[in-house]
């Protein structure tokens, strides 16, 4: 059976104005100044620990944890509501579950905050698996934990697929040798999509069927 693996927050919803406000408080309770739009743009995809040492030109580990608390509090309390699913997406799922293919998601998002999502949108039965984080920033490399997920599936991989919007989606895929699919709708750039390589670009959500079902 084919397995298509999906990247969350800039694949299947558009997330990206509830993370922003809740990095944003997060840095002004700590007393650093807001980020421009071009630093924030880089915040999405990555590892939140990673876009905090970034942010705050930090590796002290205590000042990294307590912004990625303060983040999570505002997030769960308020941001975690701000998304939408992108346009399209849904009935392509549908589509797709429907054809047999078994669909999971992969990302790094902590997995609590990845199922309410979701679930909330109603979306979480069309997937065999959901894949996220530990709260402690375990399994937050991407290529690692596809590669864990991996292991049980038939082979060759190149019969599985990663769908994703950043260059770590594409790198994931590459190095375990599954089918890649970059996608432009969501918050990766185009230089760094077209230089992550990968086997696919695609412009709409529409244009997965027909590669997954007729491979």
């Amino acid at each position: 059976m084919t397995t298509v693996f999906f990247d969350l927050d800039g694949t299947l919803l558009d997330s990206q104005r509830g993370i922003g406000e809740s990095i944003q408080n997060a840095l002004a309770s700590l007393g650093y100044p807001q980020a421009a739009p071009e630093q924030l743009q880089r915040c999405f995809g990555p590892p939140i620990r990673d876009s905090f040492a970034r942010l705050m030109n930090s590796t002290e580990k205590a000042l990294i944890e307590d912004a990625v608390i303060r983040f999570r509090q505002h997030y769960l309390q308020q941001g975690i509501r701000n998304y939408q699913v992108y346009p399209g997406i849904r009935e392509v799922l549908e589509q797709l579950s429907d054809a047999g293919l078994r669909l999971r998601v992969l990302t790094v998002k902590p997995q609590t905050q990845a199922m309410w999502l979701l679930q909330d949108a109603s979306l979480a039965s069309l997937f065999d698996g959901i894949h996220g984080s530990e709260l402690n920033g375990d399994k937050s490399d991407k290529t690692e934990h596809l590669g864990e997920l991996i292991k049980d599936h038939s082979r060759p991989y190149n019969g599985h697929w990663m769908i994703g919007d950043r260059s770590n989606d594409i790198q994931a895929a590459r190095a375990h040798g599954l089918n890649s699919v970059a996608v432009s709708w969501g918050y990766g750039e185009a230089d760094e999509l077209s230089g992550a390589n990968s086997d696919y670009l695609i412009d709409e959500p529409a244009a997965l069927i027909g590669l997954l079902l007729n491979s």
